[in-house]
């Protein structure tokens, strides 16, 4: 049996954070949620996280910011951005800097779900 995948989530405000948490429970997968990228970063390591969740606007670093981090440390982790503001400019950088989707709050669950799975899939096919 493969075992459950596991998915962070970073954002910098709780509501949010523990709405998708405990929705990616019910989705069947582990999470692991950050208050900030950093916080993230310190638990990080290559190969702990099978897909990321990133607010897109959080204090410290942004979530461009942090997919710039990743790309240099762990550039084959799936990143979903999640923004309550549209951001043009911003949907189009991270998009081309690899990122597997970019949704706007809120977010429906269903277009969540299948944005990780495919995430899960490219990962698996690396």
């Amino acid at each position: 049996m493969a075992p459950v995948p596991v998915i962070a989530v970073v954002d910098d405000d709780a509501s949010v954070r523990e709405a998708l948490a405990e929705l990616l429970e019910v989705f069947d997968f582990k999470c692991r949620a950050f208050e900030s990228p950093e916080t993230f970063l310190a638990a990080h390591a290559p190969g702990r996280f099978d897909c990321l969740i990133t607010d897109l606007h959080m204090k410290a670093i942004s979530g461009l910011q942090l997919q710039q981090k990743l790309a240099e440390v762990d550039p084959g982790l799936p990143i979903v951005f999640i923004s309550a503001h549209s951001d043009p400019a911003a949907r189009s950088r991270a998009l081309h800097c690899g990122a597997i989707a970019f949704l706007n709050k809120p977010i429906d669950d269903n277009v969540l779900y299948r944005h990780i799975i495919s995430a899960l899939n490219r990962g698996s096919k690396e």
